[in-house]
Order: structure tokens, then sequence, then C-alpha cells
């Protein structure tokens, strides 16, 4: 009996022996989650796709990859990632900066609302100067506002023509002059003249919009269709000068009559089968296309004759600056309404720049779109082809690109409600043939004035 109590003494002991144990290490827990790591949340999209066939990561594992580097080197920073469907992520993310509740950074372009709200935040106390330096200078254009860079972009967009070098060269084209030099509308007209014969036209676009119509004005000198005064531009000698350029060309048979019924997938169509020697618009990413649909000629995969392609600038009016057009995305930062502290916005600043960096610019490569950073043009120089005439020329080109007026208060939406129910549906008359180009700006001008701008 006296064996059996000791016993149960000895094994009650073990018990509470137990019990404190767990209770210890419970408070242990609490206490190294109270100083734990320091959470910055990213939200941001799935740019691209994996590639099981050849291998390729998708933008989500590259992406965790970098996470990963980050962790490493900075135990006490926890990244939280989300990747964000493009048909929600917009409005999840409004509604979380309507609720005071951002995620520390967020893949964005620039929007003066964002900033209006008190939460972005700018980024030029975390820059230093080499890093700002490694910024093409339209990156940096593109995310400033009032003075402040309020994002870093991981690429640049650029739009440009595009040629099949064999027509271009037998229409009398000097390739690497127009690529080196740029050209005027009178010496485009005279080459795309020349290439025109049989079943091929000498230029082809899509006239769903007025998209090619914004690229040539913008050669002749005028870069938006609503400034930052609110004022609607579209209404003065240079827009009706280059209608009036467009219909020459519609009219003279050197680009197709129906161009209002063609879309932009089947100006890219008749361009593969040799129907345009000159096409646009097109971009850096028609490189791989061409080089694939070739190699697939190759194959036997895929019928048709292979190209040799060109990247072309957009010809400039005589006595007007060669202009490109762009865009850039990238990733913003910001607080939320129950702010975190200067030490959480530097961690998430920190993650940012990281998100950003030279090996991010893997994702630009991937896409096949310059890398807005130069240590990420040299680094996959390679994968862009950056030393061919395609590639010099990209890179040459981004100096051209201007950046869009930055509107605010009520003008980004009128902006968007002039285009959209203005400017596009007098376009497509024009373009068809159903209105002139002095009654296609008369149009512009009354549509602009009932909408309340200038």
């Amino acid at each position: 009996m006296k064996k059996l109590l000791i016993l149960c003494i000895a094994l009650l002991l073990l018990v509470a022996a137990g019990c404190s144990s767990k209770e210890s290490a419970g408070e242990g827990e609490k206490k190294d989650a109270k100083k734990g790591k320091d959470e910055i949340t990213v939200w941001t999209y799935p740019h691209y796709q994996g590639n099981e066939e050849t291998g390729a990561n998708s933008y989500e594992q590259d992406l965790q990859a970098l996470v990963e580097d980050f962790e490493k080197e900075n135990p006490d920073i926890k990244v939280k990632y989300e990747v964000l469907s493009w048909a929600e992520g917009e409005k999840k993310f409004t509604t979380a900066l309507n609720a005071g509740n951002p995620p520390d950074i967020m893949f964005s372009l620039l929007n003066a609302k964002f900033i209006n709200t008190g939460l972005a935040l700018p980024l030029d106390e975390y820059m230093n100067d080499d890093e700002l330096a490694d910024i093409e200078q339209y990156g940096k254009d593109v995310y400033t506002y009032e003075g402040k860079l309020w994002g870093i972009p991981h690429y640049l967009s650029v739009h440009t023509w595009g040629g099949n070098r064999a027509l271009l060269e037998a229409a009398g084209a000097d390739v690497e002059k127009i690529q080196n030099e740029g050209w005027t509308w009178d010496e485009f007209y005279e080459i795309a003249k020349t290439a025109t014969h049989g079943d091929t036209y000498g230029f082809v676009t899509q006239g769903q919009n007025e998209e090619t119509f914004t690229h040539l004005l913008m050669n002749n000198g005028v870069r938006n269709q609503v400034e930052e005064d609110g004022s609607f531009t579209l209404t003065g000698e240079k827009s009706l000068e280059t209608l009036n350029f467009i219909a020459k060309l519609r009219d003279e048979g050197i680009m197709p009559k129906e161009t209002g019924g063609i879309d932009a997938a089947k100006a890219d169509e008749m361009f593969n089968n040799l129907q345009a020697a000159i096409y646009g618009r097109t971009g850096p990413y028609k490189i791989n296309e061409v080089n694939q649909r070739n190699a697939d000629i190759d194959a036997g995969k895929v019928k048709g004759e292979k190209i040799d392609f060109v990247l072309l600038p957009m010809p400039h009016k005589d006595g007007e600056k060669e202009s490109a057009y762009g865009g850039a995305g990238g990733l913003m930062l910001f607080k939320q309404k129950n702010y975190q502290g200067d030490e959480h916005t530097a961690n998430a600043a920190k993650v940012l720049k990281h998100l950003t960096g030279t090996e991010s610019s893997i994702t630009a490569a991937t896409m096949f779109l310059p890398p807005a950073l130069k240590t990420g043009q040299e680094k996959f120089s390679d994968m862009l082809q950056l030393d061919t005439p395609n590639g010099k020329f990209i890179q040459r080109y981004l100096g051209s690109l201007t950046p869009a007026a930055k509107l605010t208060e009520d003008l980004p939406d009128k902006a968007w409600k002039v285009r959209m129910e203005v400017v596009i549906p007098n376009y497509q008359s024009f373009i068809i043939g159903d209105a002139t180009a002095e009654e296609t700006i008369e149009a512009w001008k009354k549509g602009a004035d009932s909408i309340g701008l200038k």
C-alpha cells in the first residue's frame, strides 16, 4: 500500500511537471510571437505562367525565389505575398484602400487618387543616388508625382511598329538607318507606297479604336488627349493634319479601305501572311513570337514563309520630335490607417526595393519587355537579345518615351469618358469613310464641351 501511494505521488509529480512545462512553453511562444518577425504584405498579379515544355518558371515561382532570398538575408522580416486575379484584384485593392487597410506593397500603376488618400508613401528617402540612377528616366517619370517618387517599375512597355525586312528593302528602305535615326511621315509614306502591290499593303493597322491616330498625333507634337489643365487637345490643326494623313493612306490603298473592320489580331495575321510590309502597333514581344513561328515552319508544324522581323519607330512629322508611347508596371508602398510605425515602413520599403531590384528583372525578361533597371537590362541582355539590331533599337527608343499627363480630381474620369463616348465612336466613323476629318474634329469638340472639358 505504501509503495502504491509513493507511485501515485510520483505520477502526480510527473503530470504536474508536464503541465508546468507546457505552460512555460506556451508563455515562451507568446513572448516570441510578441517580439517576432515583422510581417510585410505584398499583393501582386500573375504576370506570366510557367512552361513545362521549356522548363520556364511561372511568375509566382520567380517571386517566391526572391522572397526566400530576402528572408534569408533578413531573418527578422516575414514577407507574406498574395497573387491576385486580374479580374478581381483591382476591386479587392480598392476596397482595402478605402477601408484604410491596404497591403504594405501593391503592384499598381501610379494613380493620383491613391496618393490623395494619404496612405501611399513616397520612396525618395529610402533610395540612394546609385539606386535612382539605375532606373531608366521614363520609369522614374511614370512614377513621379508632385516631385516625389511613388513607385519602382519592374518593366517598361514600348509601343512600336514592325516590318518585314525583305519587303522593306525591296521597297528601297534602309532598315538600319530607320532604326537608328527614325523616319518622317514623308519617308514612311514613300516606302509604304512602293511596298504596296498585289495582295500586300504598305501598312496595316487595327481600326477598332483611335490608337494609330494617337501614335501619329504624338509624333506631330501632341502627347495627350486631355492635359493637366483640363484642356482637350484634339480640336486643333495638328489633329486635322494627322487625320488627313491617315485618310491619304487609306484612300490611296496603302492601308486597307476596310481598316475599320480590322482588329489587332487580324492585323497581326495579315502581317504573318505577308499581306503587310509594315504594321502596328507591336512591340519587343513580337520578336520571340516571330522566332518561334520561324522555328515551327522549319519543323513543319506551321505552313507559311519565314519572316525577318524588324522593329520600327513610329514616323514623325517633319520638324517634330520623334516620340514613343509606352507604359510601366511596378510596386508602390502604402501605410495603413492604423499606422504600424516607422520601422515597419522602412522594412516594407526594403522589401519593395528587393522585389524590384536587379534580380527581379527576370519578370521583364520573361515577358520580353525591357527591364526598368539598367543593371537588369545588362544582366538579362542575352535573354532579351539586346545585342541584335532589334535589341539596340529598343534601347535607343526608350529615350523617346514620354509620360502621360498626371491628371487629378475628376479629370481622369472625364478623360476616360470623352475617349470612350466621343473620340472612339467618331474615329470609327472617320476611318470607314462616313465622316471627313473636319467633321470628326467638330464632333470631338462638341462632345468634349458636353463633358465639361475646355
